[in-house]
């Protein structure tokens, strides 16, 4: 403490100070008449002003206060994600929850997390309504209030995680919503959004997905759709393989081709980035050749052909350096 400004601050955050046995100095007079009710433990509202909760009232958690933030969500989401007792039960009320009043957020959040507890614990009872089910999901997504928004994204997620390939016949109504969000001007919900589409690119049956894919970002007008349309095919290409996706499979091989054709030369830089990867990685198997000739659009060809070279020379470059 250089100042009696230093000390002054350093005491009204509520540190307690150890009295020493020096003998008694006189104080200062005060400018003001002070209370004599003990001096309140003002360093618990500065927890308040970092996390932008209310925690001022309530005891701190040293345990909690000891791990880091991401174990402490995780602890929770587990505590809030174990079976229900009444499955069957809890379902009706989800829906009479998803259906209550658009300003009715809380509730709302209370039947997404529910749903995702059932689609963790209890998919047997999801699957006769999955329809439904993702329908009503489908119309949290758009919910303006993106606290709902972000909770309808996570289910899905968790959807895809759980069910897998049951939710094949709901990609492409998925997908498009999904995609749609990778537009919005929130960094969250766009993060969500991109969350969930990884966990159906990585959990959904691959040909639905690119299929999903495709119908919903690869012409679409914004290119923040399109970029997040080529960065989920690029992992796409990842899951099955380049050997899989040049086998020449109809409605595989050729819409696969022509898709990267178009993204390759895409006007936005961030779309052609991701497909020129693709690019990148497919290049070398040596069925390309033979398929591009085949499937490659003819007017785009020599565009698309200097754009390989330029591929391969950046490649080689890299590999040389």
């Amino acid at each position: 403490m250089n100042t009696p400004a230093e000390l002054r601050d350093y005491l009204d955050v509520g540190t307690p100070v150890k009295s020493r046995d020096s003998p008694p100095r006189p104080a200062p007079p005060p400018t003001k008449p002070r209370s004599k009710l003990p001096r309140p433990t003002r360093f618990l509202s500065l927890q308040k002003a970092d996390t932008g909760s209310d925690v001022c009232c309530q005891p701190i958690d040293k345990k909690a206060a000891s791990e880091p933030k991401g174990q402490i969500k995780k602890s929770q989401d587990q505590a809030r994600l174990q079976p229900l007792s009444n499955p069957e039960q809890a379902l009706t009320k989800t829906f009479k929850l998803l259906h209550s009043a658009s300003d009715d957020w809380e509730k709302k959040i209370e039947g997404l997390t529910s749903l995702r507890v059932m689609a963790q614990n209890h998919m047997d009872i999801l699957m006769p309504k999955l329809h439904d089910i993702c329908l009503a999901i489908i119309n949290e997504v758009k919910n303006l209030r993106s606290a709902v928004s972000c909770a309808a994204m996570a289910t899905l997620g968790d959807m895809y995680v759980h069910l897998q390939r049951a939710m094949d016949s709901e990609v492409e109504g998925t997908a498009r919503v999904l995609l749609h969000k990778a537009s919005e001007a929130n960094n969250f919900i766009r993060q969500a959004a991109n969350f969930a589409l990884g966990h159906m690119v990585q959990s959904c049956t691959p040909t639905r997905v690119m299929n999903a894919l495709l119908v919903g970002g690869l012409s679409h007008r914004n290119a923040a759709v399109r970029s997040c349309t080529a960065q989920h095919l690029e992992r796409l290409a990842e899951v099955m393989g380049m050997a899989r996706l040049l086998s020449g499979k109809k409605d595989l091989t050729d819409r696969f081709l022509i898709a990267v054709s178009k993204l390759a030369v895409d006007p936005a830089q961030e779309v052609r980035h991701h497909g020129r990867n693709i690019l990148r990685n497919v290049a070398p198997n040596g069925d390309f050749a033979k398929m591009w000739d085949k499937f490659a659009p003819r007017k785009e060809r020599e565009s698309l052909r200097e754009v390989i070279s330029k591929v391969n020379l950046k490649e080689r470059y890299i590999l040389s350096g």
